[in-house]
């Protein structure tokens, strides 16, 4: 028999969604020109833009290797910094993010496009292949982006995308974030119960320090002795921390998408890998690793363009 890795906390999600509605939660601006296009930029190129940008939107930092740079009076790092280089692109020549030039695009192109004197994203050529992809399958199979979105449902969506390599992951991490996006922008409707959440390490630590998501102790051993989890073990893991978060909105009857923002803003800012603020954390009371004194990080599976 399979051994579970994880179970779900049910008295803790229900504490952590009554708190939840507490908080001024808000949504984020995905009119921001500093990462997205403008409200009256052309559709086509929108939707071109968002499903690039979004398949490549994977990690960028490994172990000491920073992804940061200065642009103008700001510094920006890992994922802003991605966005940012796209909107860089996006100003230039936003035909850049068509299908027809996606499908040829050379590897050398977005070595010069991603990497530079600060420092380069480690993985450019993945980045430039799972590009290739989308622009091929999308060029070959519907002729345009707006196409590939004429579904029936958001179930349909996802197995379309799920064809082409960065959109793979069968935890849909990027197929959520894509569609949140798109929601945001005003360029698809989904229902509020359709929406789960893009599942990434920020999401997958605070679920384990808050105590929604139980760990197997066996799982903790490996995560102790900083194992490299196996993909299988992986997807395994952030489905459960995927399903917590779903009980917690629906507990709360909170906007997805606002929890999300949220949960991520507090991820990258304050319930940081090795030295949390808790000091500043509107959920401390609650946390199981702060009320022990010991925090957990998110599993070791770094090797990935899933999230």
């Amino acid at each position: 028999m399979a051994r579970i890795p994880a179970t779900l906390n049910l008295d803790r999600i229900i504490e952590v969604a009554r708190a939840l509605t507490s908080l001024d939660l808000h949504r984020s601006d995905a009119f921001d020109l500093r990462f997205y296009p403008p409200r009256d930029a052309d559709v086509e190129a929108t939707y071109n833009y968002f499903i690039a940008m979004v398949a490549i939107d994977h990690r960028t930092n490994i172990g000491d290797r920073q992804f940061t740079r200065r642009i103008g009076d700001e510094i920006f790092t890992g994922s802003d910094l991605l966005w940012r280089l796209g909107m860089e692109m996006f100003n230039r020549d936003s035909s850049f993010f068509s299908p027809a030039n996606l499908r040829r695009l050379d590897p050398t192109v977005v070595r010069d496009w991603l990497v530079g004197d600060y420092g380069p994203v480690w993985d450019y050529g993945v980045r430039a292949y799972l590009l290739r992809d989308v622009g091929s399958h999308v060029f070959r199979n519907y002729g345009t982006t707006i196409r590939l979105f004429h579904v029936s449902s958001i179930e349909e969506l996802i197995d379309r995308l799920s064809m082409m390599a960065g959109y793979e992951d069968p935890v849909r991490k990027k197929a959520y974030l894509l569609i949140k996006f798109l929601v945001l922008r005003g360029l698809l409707k989904i229902k509020p119960q359709e929406m789960k959440l893009p599942i990434d390490n920020h999401l997958t630590r605070i679920a384990y320090r808050l105590g929604i998501v139980r760990l197997e102790d066996w799982v903790l051993e490996l995560m102790r002795r900083d194992m490299h989890l196996s993909r299988e073990l992986d997807i395994e893991l952030r489905l459960a921390v995927r399903d917590a978060w779903d009980a917690v909105i629906r507990v709360s009857k909170l906007d997805p998408i606002a929890i999300d923002d949220f949960l991520w803003r507090l991820g990258r800012t304050i319930c940081i890998r090795d030295k949390p603020q808790c000091d500043k954390c509107p959920l401390r009371g609650l946390c199981s690793a702060y009320a022990r004194g010991s925090f957990i990080n998110e599993h070791n599976h770094y090797l990935t363009y899933y999230y």
